[in-house]
């Protein structure tokens, strides 16, 4: 099996249908999908009609499970024990693989043996589909990470099950700051890392997403108290240097694109184009 894409969901059904759909259309790769839900009412009607929409074929299977955790990273680390894949990922409700996805990200992995782990970069939408800008990801900078925020976005993150193997996992004691949390210690692990270099996935900016809330300020403020002194006091140097490498590395010109996506009014890609999508994130310039 190449992948393993797991996708943890709770009281999303109209969104993880469309979830469902990206990684089910994916071709020239194996893949397993295995949605890790937390207990949503009409679950196990959803998974019946998924199965008749999207089938189990050769080279492609869904695990649909409904049971309670503690919450969304508790349901990921859920999913990743049943992973069978070589490549892993995570994908929320609200997020989709655009055409073609996971064989260009294995195409990368290939050639690159000693890579544990790829970002890539993606395109934030609205509810309707329409992007609002598109996000060039460079590799994170372990010092800003630990100071400043997780400048990936976890829907664009694949990394080699060997990462799960050593025993790395979500701290579930984090309900926001989880996924920075797996970066830092992937890397004191000593995880070489990449940047693909294209645009791998969408993202819904909802207004409502949990990584802005107070309770998701107060947890960075929580992990940056782990960092050392020395890393900690450098952190305007970090923000500098965060935003040096994405000036210098072009992250700030906008481009065209053209996008297919599933909407939820139908089961099929809709084509979109946006010329001259603006890099920078409408009300976050400052943050990212």
């Amino acid at each position: 099996m190449d992948f393993t894409i797991v996708t943890p969901s709770f009281r999303q059904l109209e969104e993880l249908e469309c979830c469902i759909a990206s990684v089910a259309d994916q071709e020239g790769v194996e893949v397993e999908h295995i949605v890790q839900d937390g207990g949503t009412d009409g679950f196990a009607e959803f998974a019946r009609k998924m199965a008749e929409s999207w089938p189990d074929r050769p080279g492609y299977r869904r695990v649909m499970v409904s049971e309670k955790d503690k919450g969304m990273y508790d349901a990921i680390n859920r999913g990743f024990e049943k992973a069978r894949g070589s490549i892993c990922a995570y994908l929320n409700c609200d997020e989709q693989y655009l055409p073609d996805t996971l064989k260009k990200v294995a195409e990368a992995f290939r050639p690159n043996p000693q890579v544990d782990l790829f970002f890539g970069d993606a395109l934030v939408i609205d509810k309707k589909g329409n992007a609002r800008c598109w996000r060039k990801v460079l590799v994170p900078l372990v010092g800003h990470t630990w100071t400043c925020h997780f400048s990936a976005f976890t829907a664009a993150m694949f990394f080699r099950r060997r990462l799960l193997d050593k025993g790395i996992r979500f701290d579930t004691s984090y309900r926001a700051a989880a996924d920075a949390a797996w970066y830092l210690e992937a890397r004191k692990r000593k995880a070489e890392t990449g940047s693909l270099g294209f645009v791998t996935s969408t993202f819904i900016d909802s207004g409502e997403n949990l990584g802005m809330t107070d309770a998701a300020h107060k947890e960075r403020e929580q992990l940056t108290r782990t960092a050392p002194f020395w890393i900690r006091i450098f952190r305007p140097g970090w923000l500098v240097l965060h935003r040096v490498r994405r000036f210098l590395a072009g992250a700030h010109r906008p481009r065209s694109f053209t996008y297919k996506i599933f909407s939820y009014s139908s089961m099929e890609r809709k084509e979109f184009t946006r010329p001259f999508l603006r890099a920078t994130w409408p009300g976050r310039v400052w943050g990212f």
